[in-house]
This record gives structure tokens, sequence and C-alpha cells, in this order.
């Protein structure tokens, strides 16, 4: 299983000796095409390109194969990993009072206030990994803001806490401010491995219930400015995934 989506952002191609730049190099077209290589290989292997991985996993809900062992290629370093975090998202909404900005005003008559009074609250909270976005927060500096929005994303660590976090947003009493929650999954582990590590990010594996990941490049380079994937590990990855393949077969 491997997904084709970017983020957006342009990053210049360049090879070099030991790596390749660019845009989706480590995330995850290096994957995308040691998938293809060796499923050339194997012959008796399905493969399953996904789209929206990042953003809605639109790709992945629409999967109607759920049966057999799955490996979805992620950036591992090579590695067998057996699980990760879960994912919560949500729009966050402000609402306020639309005037003109030279009149008096409270300060929570302003949407952008309400919106940055709670970001802070969630700030607060010491969430792992959380993350806040602002797309839209009035409409000019001499306008009092009506409305304004953010975009949270939050990996819980492990059940417990995906529990605390979901139960804090379903429940918020923020003043002039809704939770809307767009997506709800919890942290998931492998059915096929019972070692290896855990990784900090989500991926489709938890649509996949006998799955595990692996794959070529490190987390730290996806999504950076200067993104790009180790060519050792892509010259491997082939020969890898043959053997992961027969190994898993022979469970």
């Amino acid at each position: 299983v491997v997904h084709m989506d970017t983020v957006p952002g342009d990053v210049p191609i360049k090879v070099t000796k030991d790596r390749i730049y660019g845009r989706g190099a480590m995330d995850n077209k290096g994957n995308l095409a040691g998938a293809i290589m060796a499923g050339e290989k194997l012959g008796n292997i399905g493969l399953i390109f996904t789209v929206g991985e990042e953003d809605d996993f639109i790709g992945a809900k629409k999967i109607r194969i759920k049966k057999g062992n799955f490996i979805v290629m992620e950036g591992t370093n090579m590695r067998i990993m057996r699980g990760q975090r879960g994912l919560i998202s949500a729009d966050i909404i402000a609402s306020g009072k639309q005037m003109h900005s030279s009149l008096k005003f409270k300060k929570t008559e302003s949407a952008t206030y309400n919106l940055l009074r709670a970001l802070d609250v969630f700030y607060a909270k010491n969430w792992t990994a959380f993350n806040a976005i602002i797309i839209e927060g009035g409409e000019a500096d001499n306008v009092v803001a009506k409305k304004a929005r953010a975009k949270i994303l939050v990996r819980p660590e492990d059940v417990s806490e995906y529990g605390k976090i979901l139960r804090f947003l379903e429940k918020s009493d923020l003043k002039n401010v809704s939770v809307e929650i767009k997506d709800k999954i919890e942290p998931c582990s492998s059915n096929l491995v019972k070692s290896g590590g855990i990784v900090p990010y989500f991926s489709e594996m938890a649509f996949f219930k006998n799955s595990l990941l692996f794959g070529a490049g490190n987390i730290i380079q996806a999504h950076s400015e200067n993104e790009y994937v180790e060519r050792k590990e892509l010259n491997q990855l082939e020969a890898e995934l043959i053997k992961l393949v027969g190994d898993i077969e022979r469970r």
C-alpha cells in the first residue's frame, strides 16, 4: 500500500552522489518506485496506490480489499515498524461581531481574538504532536472579524490520551468557539509482527488490519524545505521488500 500524493510546496529536483532531492522524494515517491520494482519481480502480490493520504485519507477509506497481509510503505529507514500514533483533526470556528474597527469594541467581539484564545487553551494542554493552522481570520484590518477559523491536528500516543483529547474537544465550552471534529482514529499496532518500533506519525496502516510499516526514508526529511531520500536506501528497497514479502508468507 503506497500513497501517491504529496504535501504542497516546491523543492527543486537535484540528484547527488548520495541523495535525491525533490518534493515527495522521501514521502512517498521513492517507496512508490520500490513497490513497482518489487511487484514486477514477485508477480504474486497486489499493489494498492492511494490518494489523499496527506489530507482526508479518501483513497484508503475507499479500498474494499481487507483480507490478506499488507505492507504499508512509509519512511522507516528500512526498519519494520509495528505501530503508529492515532489522529484527531478538527475545525475550530470562532465567531464575533462585524463592525468598523475604529469603534470601541470588546476583545471578545473579535472572532480573531476568540480563535487565538481557544488555540492558546489547546496549546497549554501539551497534547502529543499538536499543530494548528489559521485558515480564516477576518476580511480586512479595518473590519472587526465576524468569523475566524483554524484547523488542528493532534496525534495521540496511546488510547488513553486519545480518549482524553476526544472527550475534551467533544465537550468544549469555550465562549464564542465551536469545534467540528473531522477525523478520529485510535493508535494501532500490527497483527503481523510482535517486535518493532512505533512511528510518531499517522499512516494508512490504520485502515488495514493485518499490516506493518516499512520503507525508505526518514520522517525528519518529509514535508521539509529540503526534502530528500538516500540513494543507498532506494537501491536496497527492492531486494528488502522481496525478502519481507517472503518472510510474511512463511509466517
